[in-house]
């Protein structure tokens, strides 16, 4: 049990911990939006060329570049949108002319709900199936389950996500629901939706996490403590889940915040191939048509939510492990 002081001096150095990461966040997020604005300015060509295709004139060219503020040098323009960025205005976008933030409020709980259940997907199968494989080591079980991650981590999300929609209607006749729909309207369809898209989704990093699990459970199976809670009698699920999966876990943690970011990534390829209306399918339609403020709030808020989603991983590790120390 900690003392009193141990408690206190525990949840300063916590807080500390907390306080330090939150002030590398505008760090970070500098370093990626001003990144991306450098590196959208240097793609030949703007935004202009695809609004007036067949049309353009050098005189019209010019009007609109200013209307736009594309006139401006990259540096100036960057600072300016940073100033509105900071206020929450993130611009329009030069395409449609609709304002950032609001296709954002629109679009987000699309994506986040991807995301959120994606990794939860990922945890509830390979966590088990992991543990599974562990505690039958060399058995039936354990190389059925090695031999499926193999090939799940073989195949690319892409080629999964195609055989998903064309194979079951060419040989069933079966086709997977589509239209979006909000989950407060209409929780069974939304989540029929999603279902194709999560498992796909999801594919990839599972294999990977049911054999991190595998290794590091196997590597807590044979600690000292494991066997001594044997031989006091205990069943032998009460040794696996309480003594011997929750000390396995702390790496597993770790990938799982990662995979945050991987899926967050791959909502890209996801949202399109099954035309969901989130951030992914805006901002690639952002890239196609180099409409850069676009992409750069994008790539700000992804950066944003995968630093706050590690961070809470990393105040995970306390209470899995007490004796991990911030330093």
């Amino acid at each position: 049990m900690l003392t009193r002081r141990g408690a206190v001096a525990s949840v300063r150095a916590v807080t500390t911990y907390i306080l330090r990461r939150l002030l590398l966040v505008p760090v970070t997020l500098f370093i990626l939006s001003f990144g991306t604005a450098m590196i959208m300015r240097l793609i030949p060509g703007d935004v202009v060329d695809y609004r007036l295709q067949n049309s353009y004139k050098p005189e019209s060219a010019d009007a609109l570049r200013e209307q736009l503020g594309l006139n401006k040098g990259p540096f100036d323009a960057y600072f300016d949108w940073m100033a509105s960025a900071f206020r929450g205005d993130f611009g329009s976008s030069f395409v449609s002319g609709t304002p950032i933030a609001d296709e954002i409020k629109r679009r987000l709980p699309v994506t986040i709900q991807l995301v959120v259940l994606t990794v939860l997907v990922q945890a509830a199968l390979a966590i088990p199936l992991g543990a599974i494989a562990a505690v039958r080591q060399n058995g039936l079980g354990d190389h059925g389950i090695r031999i499926m991650s193999v090939v799940v981590l073989a195949v690319p999300s892409f080629v999964v996500a195609v055989f998903a929609l064309r194979f079951p209607a060419i040989w069933w006749g079966w086709f997977p629901p589509s239209g979006y729909v909000p989950f407060l309207e209409d929780p069974l369809q939304n989540m029929k939706v999603y279902s194709i898209p999560v498992i796909v989704g999801s594919l990839a990093l599972m294999a990977t996490l049911i054999r991190l699990t595998r290794t590091e459970m196997l590597e807590v199976l044979r600690q000292d403590y494991v066997r001594t809670a044997r031989a006091k009698g205990l069943a032998a699920l009460t040794v696996v889940r309480r003594h011997a999966l929750k000390n396995a876990l702390i790496p597993v943690v770790t990938v799982l915040g990662l995979s945050f970011g991987g899926a967050l990534g791959g909502v890209v390829i996801i949202e399109t191939i099954f035309s969901l209306p989130g951030l992914g399918l805006y901002a690639l339609d952002a890239v196609r048509r180099e409409d850069y403020l676009v992409v750069q709030t994008f790539v700000v808020l992804s950066g944003f939510m995968f630093v706050m989603v590690n961070l809470a991983v990393d105040i995970l590790y306390a209470w899995l492990n007490p004796r991990i120390q911030y330093s």
